[in-house]
């Protein structure tokens, strides 16, 4: 039996005991598959902006001198460019006349000439909205379902606080997606539960919860906001237009104490030092794989407003909005829509969101740069400025470069929520013994048998290397809050690994009590081949 290497870039994790012994065991050889889930085209960062005059109507027949496109305050070339209207495009031209058109990302060629096709995804919070409220929005969609084009597609998954149900793919037949919002409406929902909470926290109308004070409501935020996000990497849109169509039951932002629209510079009721930190998840994720958010306020006006204490009678009304809980929730809506280039829903225009989101979502241009890509995981922000005077534009704010370590763990959550591809290379798991290390917390010790066919082994001095991305993810049953750790591994070896050859790799976990659904992937670096497994721990 031959015996293989496998060393860590990196120290251990804290969670982790690593342990050095591979092994290269034989097994029945299969066929390569690709990944489970499709890699992340970041070669062109595509950036949709909506021009409107002062009154708020399209400005159309711009040409991309017209634009500024500036990337951490620098002006940047436009390298694609091309004016959607009414959902047709002309054929995509480059950016100056006479400029050899450029390498464009998927989205940009799939629908360079005709039809630009959009992508709903539809997320409906059901852990924050009430049955009610959630079941008028989700009717209004389903008789607004005839405004799909020939070229649209619908995704609809749901949240229930803790796990995220795919209740239709990608689909542009409208029987079934009727079907889908009719059994949607069956679904229960913790909105009246999360109201109980707000009352026992005193957290309503204009009360303000102190610096410091610290309640479940923020895990709960949290939660619906990570599903959100995972809600995106885990469902491959089609290329096109990409949309997120937020049904939020309200997640809560900022105090109205501070009348500002920047959540920036606002202190938060969730008591959180930077308040954008909570969203960035969301709008993070939607920057890097385009899509723009459209939230929709399901719950409309706060029924909480009528019982609020005395204090909110001598608020001073923001519009139709008396309490700080409805005022957060709308301050966080319109940074989340502000943020990816979107629109908020918000009150009675939940009434007709399709409609308007629809509408908006026809008529835009379409730039495309290309960054000096670093894999360093910051932020970049995002400004597109139009040199005609009177107009104003609207897009999304920044990108993010994310390391590949960082898109590795991305891959691990979706599986984590929605399983992986059965027909992808899969490693052999074997789990030890547990072993109780605490009141809430066991040891587990775990054999990977990962196979050599998804690595892509490079000659080196003495034999081959083959470097790879190890990412494990725990799922918790209690609180459905996905735990994630990613790291480089290095396997060396003295030839090249013939078919069938798995390399075996001994680890332990240490997970929290309960029950837990555990995966587990390796990405090739090299080769983009990828692995993966799954392990319910009880």
């Amino acid at each position: 039996m031959k015996l293989l290497r496998l060393v860590c870039f990196t120290p251990a994790l804290a969670a982790l005991a690593l342990s050095p012994t591979v092994r290269a065991d034989s097994a029945d050889p299969r066929p390569a598959q690709n990944s489970y889930a499709e890699s992340i085209d970041v070669r062109v960062v595509n950036v949709e902006a909506v021009v409107t005059d002062r009154r708020g109507n399209r400005v159309q027949g711009l040409k991309a001198s017209d634009f500024r496109l500036l990337v951490d305050g620098k002006e940047v070339p436009v390298d694609y460019f091309t004016e959607v209207s009414a959902g047709e495009t002309a054929a995509a031209a480059p950016a100056e006349p006479g400029a050899p058109a450029p390498a464009v990302s998927a989205t940009a060629t799939a629908t360079a000439s005709g039809k630009v096709g959009t992508s709903y995804l539809v997320f409906i919070d059901e852990s924050f909205s009430i049955a009610a409220q959630r079941d008028v929005v989700l009717r209004r969609l389903l008789a607004d379902l005839g405004r799909l084009g020939a070229g649209d597609q619908m995704a609809v998954v749901a949240f229930d606080g803790k796990r995220i149900d795919l209740l239709t793919n990608w689909t542009g037949d409208r029987d079934a997606l009727r079907r889908t919002f009719e059994e949607a409406q069956k679904r229960p929902t913790g909105g009246l539960q999360r109201l109980a909470e707000r009352r026992s926290e005193g957290i309503a109308g204009d009360l303000i919860v102190e610096p410091g004070v610290e309640y479940g409501l923020f895990t709960e935020v949290e939660s619906a906001i990570s599903a959100s996000s995972a809600a995106m990497r885990g469902v491959t849109p089609p290329p096109g237009r990409k949309v997120l169509l937020l049904l939020s039951g309200g997640w809560p932002a900022i105090s109205s104490q501070y009348q500002t629209a920047d959540l920036r510079h606002a202190p938060s009721i969730l008591d959180i030092d930077e308040p954008e930190d909570l969203f960035r998840p969301v709008t993070e994720t939607a920057n890097l794989l385009g899509y723009t958010i459209y939230p929709v306020d399901v719950q409309g006006l706060d029924p909480e407003s009528s019982w609020a204490s005395a204090e909110a009678s001598l608020s001073v009304a923001h519009g139709f909005i008396t309490a700080d809980w409805e005022r957060g929730v709308h301050q966080a809506m319109e940074y989340l829509a502000g943020e990816t280039g979107g629109k908020a829903v918000l009150n009675s225009a939940r009434l007709n969101a399709f409609e308007r989101v629809e509408a908006d979502t026809r008529t835009y241009y379409w730039l495309g740069f290309t960054p000096e890509w670093r894999a360093d995981g910051k932020r970049h922000d995002i400004r597109v400025e139009v040199r005609r005077p009177g107009t104003r534009v609207r897009a999304r704010g920044g990108f993010s470069d994310f390391s590949r370590e960082t898109q590795a763990g991305l891959q691990t959550e979706s599986l984590l929520l929605f399983g992986g591809d059965p027909a992808a290379d899969r490693i052999r798991v074997t789990a030890g013994e547990p072993r109780r290390i605490g009141l809430w917390k066991r040891e587990l010790p775990v054999t990977l048998e990962i196979p050599a066919g998804s690595l892509t082994p490079l000659p080196v001095e003495g034999g081959y290397e083959a470097q790879a991305l190890l990412s494990m993810g725990s799922l918790d049953d209690g609180d459905g809050r996905a735990r994630l750790q990613t790291l480089p591994l290095r396997l060396t070896l003295p030839e090249a690994p013939k078919p069938g050859t798995y390399a075996r790799y001994e680890t332990t976990l240490k997970l929290p009590t309960g029950k837990q659904r555990v995966v587990f992937s390796v990405e090739d670096t090299t080769g983009g081949g990828r692995s993966w497994a799954e392990l319910e721990v009880h």
